[in-house]
């Protein structure tokens, strides 16, 4: 008679982009030796790296009912947000009133998003229709200069270089030819974190387009229309600012955090100091916020869970490998950079450096949206043969060696394709 096996209890706190990689991850690794609970807020689950492209008329939001995706990979779903966490007695407390026992807890949470100036337009992602305004003087002829302002710390900068592109792209469209716009960065070269060879050809695209770049600047707005820029006393003056917000972190009660709100892990995504808590996301420490590198670190938790429970599979460490899908109003461009291997340059390419062709660039989520919701439709290629779709880096000299593809990672499972 087969031995009867207790399933390890893995509760997921989140509905985001870490939170479901590391369901699909679990439920693909794990399989019935895996009890799985989502616990979450909100009721669907919303792909915000696409909303900078929302108020330009280039891209929408995606949305998909939370209760859908656990009924899919097997997870029992909870409406609630998380109140605290007794790491002695493994249990979560839920907003709700109810108390869940774990063996294993993943807690992508996220970070908040707070406004870094008050005399300036923040742009949020949870809001892109607050640019409405702005877009409609543009295109009246109203509005002649704009600055996109990118904070001293704590925020994710591509998002002002695609606001900043696509604001030129709707001046253009609208016939508003003399707009001024400006981007002001504390970087020393446009998206350096993506390598050298990325970031210069950022900055010519952005001269191409006629966007002043004010590098190694901190912003300081007194009042609306002004910039201070430091080092130094040189004065910005412009009729819009749009500043991205600042990221802090939201830490849950029981788990401890460092100053700035977010909780130290290992290379597995543990807990310092509390071997059965995961955090993946914005809510750990690592210093850049983005979300590949959140499902990376998905994966990365999911395989440490899983061979904990004796899943035919070897845990693996995080390995940041940063991937990022500018939107241009033109033709996109694709970055990338293994920031683990410590290699400066990067690599860049207006054509396809992965598939799927998405914002997010996840081992199981992308295929996964890619394939139920066509979410990179306008980027995939005609009459694709039907199959199992799986997620590649692609050399961008591919057309010179078609057959030259570099996995995302290894296989799951031996023997599996």
């Amino acid at each position: 008679m087969p031995a009867s096996i207790t399933p390890l209890r893995v509760v997921i706190a989140g509905g985001g982009i870490g939170a479901l990689e590391a369901l699909m991850a679990l439920h693909d690794l794990g399989g019935q030796q895996l009890d799985l609970t989502v616990v979450a807020p909100n009721g669907d689950f919303v792909l915000r790296p696409m909303s900078v492209a929302v108020p330009f008329s280039v891209g929408h939001e995606t949305r998909i009912p939370l209760t859908e995706i656990c009924a899919r990979f097997g997870a029992t779903l909870r409406h609630a947000a998380v109140a605290s966490v007794d790491v002695v007695d493994h249990v979560v407390a839920c907003s709700d009133g109810a108390q869940l026992e774990y063996d294993r807890l993943i807690l992508a949470t996220g970070a908040a998003a707070r406004p870094a100036y008050h005399a300036a337009l923040t742009f949020d992602d949870a809001d892109p229709t607050a640019l409405n305004g702005l877009l409609a003087d543009i295109d009246e002829g109203y509005c002649r200069s704009v600055a996109v302002v990118i904070p001293p710390s704590g925020s994710w900068a591509l998002p002002a270089y695609e606001l900043a592109l696509l604001i030129a792209h709707e001046a253009h469209s609208s016939s508003n030819e003399e707009i001024a716009i400006h981007v002001v960065t504390p970087e020393t070269e446009p998206l350096a974190i993506f390598g050298t060879t990325a970031s210069r050809a950022v900055a010519e695209l952005l001269e191409r387009t006629g966007i002043t770049v004010h590098n190694s600047a901190y912003a300081a707005i007194e009042r609306p229309g002004e910039i201070l820029l430091a080092p130094g006393d040189a004065r910005l003056s412009v009729q819009r600012i749009v500043a991205l917000p600042v990221i802090v972190g939201r830490p849950v009660p029981g788990i401890a955090a460092d100053d700035h709100g977010f909780v130290p892990v290992d290379d597995h995504g543990r807990v310092v100091g509390v071997d059965d808590v995961y955090v993946v996301g914005d809510g750990a420490d690592y210093p850049v916020k983005q979300g590949g590198l959140a499902t990376q670190q998905a994966d990365a938790a999911a395989r440490d869970i899983a061979a904990g429970a004796g899943a035919p599979v070897v845990a693996e460490p995080f390995r940041p490998v940063l991937r990022g899908l500018l939107l241009t109003g033109g033709e996109p461009q694709f970055m990338r950079h293994d920031v683990a291997a410590g290699t400066e340059e990067g690599t860049t390419s207006v054509d396809r450096l992965w598939w799927p062709p998405s914002k997010v660039v996840g081992h199981y989520l992308a295929p996964f949206l890619s394939r139920e919701l066509a979410v990179v439709a306008p980027l995939k290629a005609p009459d694709e043969p039907e199959g199992i779709t799986v997620d590649v880096a692609l050399s961008p000299d591919r057309d010179a060696r078609p057959l030259a593809l570099e996995p995302l990672g290894p296989l799951p499972r031996h023997g599996r394709w």
